[in-house]
C-alpha cells in the first residue's frame, strides 16, 4: 500500500508541472476556442491517471520519481526532485530526522509513509462517499417527475436544469421554468450530451479522488468544470445572432444557482461561473483559423514537454562537489552508521570521478542493499551507491529513481571496506592521554559514541572490544555489548604487568604519571614478518568437573546418527572464556540443539 501511495504521489508531483503550464496557457489562449482548454485538461487527466509515460529529450519535468520507495525503505531517506537546490535543502533534514534505526526492521520514514498512505485511503473513501451521497440525494429529488419530450423531464423539486445519469442520461428542468428560457436551456443540455460531458466530469472527479491531497488537482478540477460549460456555451451560440445571445444570457441568469461547491454530479446549467459565461456569450466572436492552429500546436508542445518523462541519464560524476555522505551497513554486527568526514569525502569524490558504469539495471530494485552510501552534492541531484552482496559483484548507483550498474572491481572493494569501517582509521585522529583525561571526567556517562571520533580497531571475538592505540606504551580498551553501557573502559599499560584502570572510576592522570617511564613490553614477530605478536592459542584443557559433565551431557544429547558425527546446531553454550595477552578473547562454544 505504501508503494502504491508513493507511485500516486510521484505521478501527482510530475502532473503538477503540467497543471501549472495549462493554467498559464489557458490565460494566454483566452481568445482561442474553449474546447482547446478542455483538450488540455484531458492531457492533464492522462498524466494523472496513466502510471507510465514516454521519455523525451524535450521534457521539462525535473524528475518523474521524486520519492523512491526502495530508497525510503532500505536506504538513507532522500528525495530526487530534479532541482539540486531543493534536494540540498530537504535531504539533510530528512536524513537527520528519519535516520535509519539499526534496531528496527524498516526505516522510520517508511513507517510514516505507511501511516500517510492509510490517511490517503481514508480521504479516498470520504470522497467516494460524498459522490455516492450526492448522487443519491439528487436522484431522490427527481423521483417525482413529469415527461416533457424524449429524455427531458419536468420536476418540482429542482431549481436549475441538469443532466443525471451515465448510461441513460436524462435532462431535468424546473417545472416553474419560463417557456422562453426552455429553448436555450434544452439546446445547452443537448450539447453536453453530444460532447459526452456527463462522462468527463465524473471521470475528472474520480481522478481527483486519487489525488485529493494535491491542491493543484483541485484547481484543475474546478477549471475543468468551468471550461466544460464555456465550451458547451460556445457550441450552442456559434450560429446565434445578438438577440439570441441575449436570450441565452437571460436564461443563464434565471437558472443561476449561486453554488460554488465542487460536485461530481449533476451537470447543472447555471452552476458554474455564470458571470464569466454571460460575458463570454455576449462578447463571442468566431476565432480566426490561424488562432485555432496556434492553439492546437501549443497543445502538442505542452504534451511533449510536460506530459513526458525526462530521458534517463547516468549521474554526472566529473564535477562533483560533495556536501555530505552517510554510510549505512545494517548487516554488520553491530550495524555501522556514520557520516563521512572531509578526508573521506575527498577520497569518495575522487573514486566516483573514474567509476565505470553500464546502463540502467532496475532488477536491482527488487534486491535489499547490504550496505550503501547516500550522497548529497552541491550541483548533482542526490544519489546513493549500494552493494547487494558480500562479494561486491552487484553494485549500483541509484539516481533519479533508477539503478545504474557499476562494473568496477576497485570501486566495489573500496565500497565494501568503507562501509565496513575498515578504511576509516587513516582519516581519524589518534586518541591521546589528554583526550583520555577529558573523557574520564564524564565518569559512568561514557558510552560507545564518545570514542567514534578516534582511530580504533575491533579486537574481540565474541565480546565486542574496541582498541584505541595512544602510543607504544598506552592504549584504551572498550568492551561490552553495542548500544548498551560498556562493561569496561580500560586505560592499559603495555608493560610486563599489563597494568590497567577503568577510566570512569579511577584517576587517569595519576595512573599515566606513575607509568610514564615504564619500559614497553617486547613484542615478537608474527609468522609473516609483521610487528604484531602471533595470536596465542587458547587452552581449553583446564575445564572444571562441572564443565566437563555439562560438555559430556550436551554431546550425548546431540549425538548424530551421521557416520561422520556431524551435528546440526541452532543454539550454543559457552563453556569457557579465556582472555589472552593483547585483550583478545577466545571462547569454547558447544552446541545445544
Amino acid at each position: 500500500m505504501s508503494d502504491l501511495f508513493l507511485n500516486i504521489l510521484n505521478m501527482s508531483i510530475a502532473a503538477s508541472w503540467l497543471i501549472l503550464a495549462v493554467v498559464l496557457l489557458r490565460f494566454v489562449l483566452k481568445k482561442a476556442p474553449k474546447w482547446i482548454a478542455v483538450l488540455l485538461w484531458g492531457i492533464v487527466a492522462l498524466r494523472l491517471a496513466v502510471p507510465f509515460s514516454f521519455e523525451s529529450a524535450l521534457s521539462l519535468i525535473p524528475s518523474a520519481e521524486t520519492f523512491n520507495a526502495h530508497n525510503i525503505q532500505y536506504g538513507t531517506p532522500a528525495i530526487s526532485s530534479g532541482i539540486p537546490a531543493v534536494n540540498n535543502a530537504v535531504n539533510p533534514v530528512l536524513g537527520e530526522t528519519f535516520a535509519p534505526n539499526p534496531g528496527a526492521s524498516v526505516n522510520p520514514l517508511y513507517v510514516w509513509t505507511f501511516i500517510v498512505s492509510v490517511i490517503w485511503l481514508i480521504g479516498i473513501a470520504a470522497m467516494l462517499l460524498y459522490a455516492v451521497t450526492s448522487y443519491v440525494r439528487v436522484h431522490r429529488s427527481v423521483a417525482e417527475r413529469a415527461p416533457y419530450e424524449g429524455n427531458i423531464f419536468l420536476c418540482d423539486h429542482v431549481k436549475s436544469p441538469f443532466i443525471l445519469g451515465l448510461v441513460r442520461p436524462k435532462i431535468y428542468l424546473p417545472s416553474s421554468m419560463d417557456e422562453a428560457a426552455m429553448g436555450p436551456v434544452i439546446d445547452h443540455e443537448k450539447a453536453h450530451l453530444a460532447r459526452h460531458d456527463h462522462w468527463w466530469k465524473p471521470l475528472g472527479f474520480l481522478i481527483l479522488t486519487a489525488h485529493w491531497f494535491n491542491p493543484l488537482c483541485w484547481i484543475a478540477y474546478v477549471l475543468l468544470c468551468r471550461d466544460i460549460e464555456l465550451a458547451c456555451d460556445e457550441k450552442v451560440i456559434r450560429q446565434m445572432d445578438l438577440d439570441g445571445k441575449k436570450q441565452y444570457s437571460a436564461a443563464l441568469l434565471e437558472c443561476s444557482t449561486g453554488r460554488r461547491l465542487v460536485t461530481v454530479c449533476p451537470l447543472a446549467f447555471g452552476e458554474v461561473g455564470v458571470k464569466e459565461r454571460v460575458k463570454n456569450v455576449l462578447n463571442y466572436k468566431k476565432p480566426a483559423f490561424w488562432l485555432i492552429v496556434v492553439a492546437v500546436v501549443a497543445c502538442g508542445v505542452v504534451a511533449v514537454i510536460f506530459a513526458t518523462n525526462p530521458v534517463k541519464k547516468q549521474p554526472p560524476m566529473n564535477n562533483l562537489q560533495l556536501i555530505s555522505a552517510d554510510v549505512m551497513n545494517l548487516r554488520s554486527d553491530p550495524p555501522i552508521l556514520y557520516s563521512m568526514n572531509t578526508s573521506e569525502l575527498d577520497e569518495l569524490s575522487s573514486r566516483l570521478k573514474d567509476i565505470n558504469m553500464t546502463g540502467v539495471d532496475d532488477d536491482l530494485m527488487g534486491m535489499t542493499p547490504y550496505y550503501s552510501i547516500t550522497i548529497t552534492d552541491q550541483k548533482v541531484e542526490g544519489f546513493s551507491v549500494s552493494g547487494f552482496d558480500t562479494d561486491g559483484n552487484h553494485v549500483g548507483i541509484l539516481y533519479q529513481g533508477h539503478y545504474y550498474r557499476v562494473q568496477d572491481d576497485d570501486f566495489s572493494r573500496y565500497l565494501q571496506n568503507i562501509c565496513a569501517g575498515y578504511q576509516r582509521a587513516d582519516a581519524l585522529p589518534r586518541l591521546t592521554l589528554d583526550d583520555v583525561v577529558t573523557l574520564s571526567k564524564n565518569g559512568n556517562a561514557l558510552s560507545w559514541p564518545d570514542f567514534e571520533r578516534y582511530q580504533g580497531w575491533e579486537v574481540g571475538s565474541g565480546l565486542y572490544i574496541m582498541r584505541y592505540e595512544i602510543d607504544e606504551l598506552f592504549d584504551v580498551l572498550v568492551g561490552g555489548v553495542p548500544d548498551e553501557t560498556p562493561w569496561y573502559i580500560y586505560l592499559r599499560v603495555n608493560n610486563e604487568a599489563d597494568d590497567r584502570i577503568d577510566i570512569r572510576t579511577e584517576d587517569v592522570s595519576a595512573f599515566a604519571e606513575a607509568h610514564r617511564n615504564d619500559v614497553p613490553k617486547v613484542i615478537g614477530s608474527k609468522p609473516d614478518g609483521g610487528g604484531e605478536p602471533a595470536p596465542e592459542e587458547p587452552n581449553f584443557s583446564t575445564l572444571s568437573e562441572e564443565q566437563t559433565a555439562i560438555q559430556q551431557a550436551i554431546r550425548e544429547h546431540n549425538r548424530s546418527a551421521d557416520p561422520t558425527g556431524l551435528v546440526s546446531c541452532a543454539s550454543f553454550a559457552e563453556l569457557a572464556c579465556i582472555v589472552v595477552d593483547g585483550g583478545a578473547i577466545h571462547r569454547l562454544i558447544l552446541p545445544l540443539s
